[in-house]
């Protein structure tokens, strides 16, 4: 089906074809100029001392927690609101997740609930900054030096958000980013890894290249596989780096022209947005009435829908952990309630128009 308004559309163009053709001439499709040029670029912009390119934002979490030396018999404590991989790499180390509820304001995790769930076989906290706000940190660290916790940040949604000056993935132990195709910057797939720590930085660059420091050795001096990114992959990365703040930008009107236009609406709310962190719209994301109706509805009239994330203790996967369906009341409501609407850079103002036009059109015929 061809929708009037889809949900997404990559931002990308002739500066990602151009460092393509660049690639393919020079013949080096695997690491090379591009994959060096991306990692210090990405660097410069997050302030981090080491970072390194993986494959997708899955393994990104999985070597940091194994980077954290998280295993069998170990707990991590993670919001019940997130992508399932926040949860299921810490489920392949051997690790168990424990779930914690997030805050109804901004569905970041709740940091006052987070003491509660500490026992003594919890070795990290993995908050995840979700939406394109940070999650808040500064109570979070506390908790993690008092009970002496690592902390892994998931800022898979986080690329250019900062909290309090700090770019997330930055400010806790190690941290992650996402270049997912639906992500502010991409890569279609692939990661990054940020740490300011050199110890851990060392531990996962063997793991991710099979327990070598370079490339074109034979003497492998610890176990590990391949995990790295392509140079292709990294020459779009690197066109899109640098056009981050007209994405941003473009990303920033769309979404307030859906809160000023969605807010005489007395059936939907916008997320709250946080002192502490600046924006980088991931959607505009909104809770609302009458959820399953409204999405038919949208889809009859050739509007693309997203919903929100299905509560992790709900996950038939994670049944093993008997969680009761109501233990996590905020991420019950926000998957119940919860819709994402697109802010792409190529969506047009028109296409924004009608789709809150056709909203608006629900509401009043209920």
């Amino acid at each position: 089906m061809k929708y009037r308004v889809p949900q997404l559309e990559p931002y990308v163009g002739k500066e990602e074809l151009e460092n393509l053709k660049k690639v393919i001439e020079k013949k080096w499709l695997t690491e090379g100029p591009f994959s060096k040029e991306f990692t210090e670029l990405i660097k410069k912009f997050t302030g981090a001392k080491h970072v390194l390119l993986v494959n997708n934002g899955t393994l990104a979490l999985f070597l940091s927690l194994l980077g954290l030396e998280v295993g069998a018999g170990d707990e991590v404590i993670v919001p019940d609101f997130t992508f399932i991989a926040s949860a299921s790499s810490i489920v392949f180390t051997g690790a168990t997740p424990v779930f914690v509820d997030v805050s109804k304001g901004n569905l970041n995790i709740d940091p006052e609930k987070i003491e509660s769930k500490i026992t003594s076989k919890t070795k990290a906290i993995l908050p995840v900054h979700v939406y394109g706000q940070a999650a808040d940190m500064e109570p979070i660290l506390r908790i993690a030096q008092k009970y002496n916790l690592k902390v892994l940040e998931d800022a898979a949604q986080g690329f250019g958000v900062y909290y309090k000056g700090k770019h997330t993935g930055t400010i806790g132990d190690i941290g992650i980013i996402s270049f997912f195709a639906d992500k502010t910057i991409t890569t279609g797939e692939g990661a990054a890894i940020l740490t300011n720590n050199r110890e851990i930085y060392e531990k996962i660059k063997l793991m991710r290249n099979q327990g070598r420091p370079t490339s074109g050795t034979f003497i492998h001096s610890a176990l590990g596989m391949n995990f790295r990114l392509t140079d292709l992959q990294c020459a779009v990365g690197v066109a899109q780096i640098k056009k981050f703040n007209k994405i941003q930008k473009i990303k920033l009107k769309n979404y307030n022209l859906y809160k000023q236009k969605l807010s005489s609406i007395k059936q939907i709310k916008i997320l709250d947005e946080v002192k502490y962190s600046n924006i980088v719209p991931f959607r505009a994301n909104i809770l609302i009435e009458r959820k399953s109706e409204l999405i038919n509805y949208l889809k009859r009239k050739g509007i693309q829908t997203r919903g929100f994330f299905y509560p992790l203790h709900r996950q038939p996967c994670f049944s093993y952990l008997k969680y009761p369906a109501n233990a996590f009341p905020v991420t019950n409501f926000a998957y119940e309630n919860g819709l994402s609407l697109p802010v792409f850079c190529d969506l047009k103002e028109e296409q924004i128009r009608y789709l809150v036009n056709t909203i608006k059109k629900f509401y009043e015929t209920i």
